[in-house]
This record gives structure tokens, sequence and C-alpha cells, in this order.
């Protein structure tokens, strides 16, 4: 089943559950905070993107995880194989971080090593961070324009059976084209959006204790029109609808259950994956060649994989495309909350 919300709704009712379970193309599902149902030590709520190409990539988040705000920052070099992983972390009441309501306000993160600016909007966002000492002596700074897609985008909410009042509210979004500079030590690089694109991930929630969600995403053109899609797995009570879907010429095609397969039960991240799908419109493999993992993290371990996507999908109206090389990402990670490092 694959609930589509098609009128505005609330998010949750007086209790704390979901008002409805499902899935939107468009903004109709308004996150009404003061009804979560449990403390805010247990609230999530982040806002990440990776922007990039095949050579640089980034992936960056500012979240408020309950008893932490959290500014991460990630740079890939996939051509060289290498990675950087840093993050800053303020006490929620000396912070000057503001959850936003909806994925399009704007919002800054600041503290003592880190600087994060968002300027939202529906049509186009301008992204400035500073991390100073992001490697070694050197900063990290990123000055980009992302230009949102026309048409429908993903919204996206559940429960958890494991309490009442547990939810995952979502807004993914894949091709976003990405212009702007991203500067290391004597790197300056400026991306082309012709070929640069960024996938993101809103989200609100009350999560259980310990999770493993498994999340795909990719963008780029094919037969000269924008795709992209997003699949996720083994993630909370998806009976009323998946976060699966494929985006194409502004058009959500909604996907029933996706698999993510990895070799070696579960070790071989550098080895092909393969993804298969319950109604036969994703199989797809992916090619590594980056595994951005964080082994030493308090959370847990999380394998974030970049590589190039070939395969086909199928649209609703029945149409196959084929999809050759298509760089993107899929990603299993671990997350036990309760051993999260609070800062000093």
């Amino acid at each position: 089943m694959q609930y589509e919300i098609t009128k505005p709704q609330n998010l949750l009712n007086a209790d704390g559950s979901l008002v409805a379970p499902g899935w939107a193309r468009q903004p109709l599902i308004a996150y009404n905070k003061p009804f979560i149902s449990h403390p805010p030590s247990k609230h999530k709520e982040w806002h990440y993107f990776f922007a990039g190409d095949d050579t640089y990539g980034l992936g960056f988040s500012v979240a408020n995880l309950g008893f932490v705000h959290r500014f991460s920052m990630s740079f890939m070099d996939y051509r060289n194989g290498t990675q950087v992983n840093n993050g800053a972390l303020c006490n929620p009441e000396d912070s000057i971080y503001q959850p936003p309501a909806d994925s399009y306000g704007s919002f800054s993160f600041r503290n003592d090593h880190a600087s994060y600016e968002y300027s939202g909007g529906k049509d186009r966002v301008t992204i400035r961070a500073e991390f100073r000492k992001f490697r070694g002596d050197e900063t990290l700074k990123m000055d980009l324009v992302l230009d949102m897609p026309e048409g429908d985008t993903l919204f996206h909410a559940f429960p958890f059976p494991d309490e009442p009042g547990q939810f995952f509210y979502c807004h993914k979004m894949p091709c976003i084209r990405v212009s702007g500079t991203v500067s290391l030590g004597e790197l300056e690089y400026r991306y082309n959006p012709d070929v640069a694109f960024a996938v993101q991930d809103w989200g609100r929630g009350v999560w259980p204790a310990y999770t493993n969600p498994y999340w795909g995403a990719g963008s780029g053109m094919v037969n000269g029109k924008p795709f992209g899609f997003n699949i996720g797995y083994e993630y909370g009570d998806v009976a009323a609808a998946t976060e699966n879907a494929l985006f194409y010429d502004g058009r959500i095609h909604k996907l029933d259950d996706v698999v993510f397969h990895i070799q070696d039960n579960e070790t071989a991240w550098m080895k092909t994956w393969t993804f298969t799908s319950s109604d036969g419109r994703f199989e797809m493999e992916m090619e590594p060649v980056l595994d951005r993992h964080s082994m030493g993290t308090s959370i847990g371990p999380q394998h974030q994989v970049f590589g190039h996507f070939t395969g086909k999908v199928i649209l609703d109206s029945g149409e196959k495309l084929t999809i050759d090389r298509m760089f993107g990402f899929a990603e299993k990670c671990v997350y036990r909350w309760e051993n999260f490092q609070k800062p000093e």
C-alpha cells in the first residue's frame, strides 16, 4: 500500500500519534511540535545534504539531537579515495540554532570551531560554512547555491512499533543543482551545476534508542531530463507507504519495497551492491568508489558508500528507463543514542 496524503493536515494528534502515516508530493503535512508526547531530550531535528559531483563531495548537517546540537561535516575526494569527517557540538542552552518548522526556513549554527548559515527558500538556497582546523590546521570553507527542482518532492511520515509517540517525518529531495565553491588547504574547487547535484534529508522525529537504517539516493540526467531516486530499507513501520520513489522530469513515481544486498554478510562495503524491488521497478547495481565510514563515533558504525549506479527503473506509465553509471550513494548506519557523547 502507498497511501498518498492529498490535503493539508497536521502531523500529530493531541496524544502524539500520527494523524495519518503516508506520503505526499507537496508540503501538506504541518509539523506541530508541541504535540510530541516524548520529552525534548528525545526529540531529533536535523537538516542534511550531500552535495557534489564524482570528483569532490560534501556531506553536512545541522541537528538538534535533544541533549546536544551538532554541526557535522564530511569532505570526500573520490579520485584519491580519501575522506575527512569532523563535527562541532554545543549544549542546547548555549546554541543559536533554532530548528525551523519546515525545510524551507533559515537557520544558523555557531560555536568556537565552526559556523553555518542556511538561507532557505523553496526555489533557491544559499549555504555558507567555515570549519576551523577541519583537517589538521586547515580550514574548510564552502559557499554554495542550491537550485531546487521544480515539481514533486517527497514528504513521508511513519511510526515506529517500539513505543507510542515515536515517529519519523522527513522531506527527501534529489535533483538539486549545485553551484559555488569549496576550499580546503590549497584546494579550491568550483561546482558546475550541469553535473553537480545535491540530495536533501530534512527530518523530525522521536526514534528508538537503537536503529540501523539503510538509505540511498542519486541524481543525474536521463534522456535529457532530470532524474533521481530515493530508497530506504528496514526502518520503522512503512506499511502505509515506503520512502522509495523515482523522480523524473518533475514528477514522483512511487515504489514499493526495495532491498539492499551487501556482500559477505554485510562486511564487503567496497564490493558491488545490488538492489531489488518487490514490484520489479527498481533493479540496480552500485560499483563503489569510496566508503565514508565513521567507525569511531560513540553512536555506532556508519558506512555511506559512494559509487555509480547501473540498471533499470520503471515509471508509473510502464516506461522503462536505463540508468548508466549514475553517481550516488547507499548507506547502512547504526544509531545507539544512549552512547552519544555530550560536550563538556
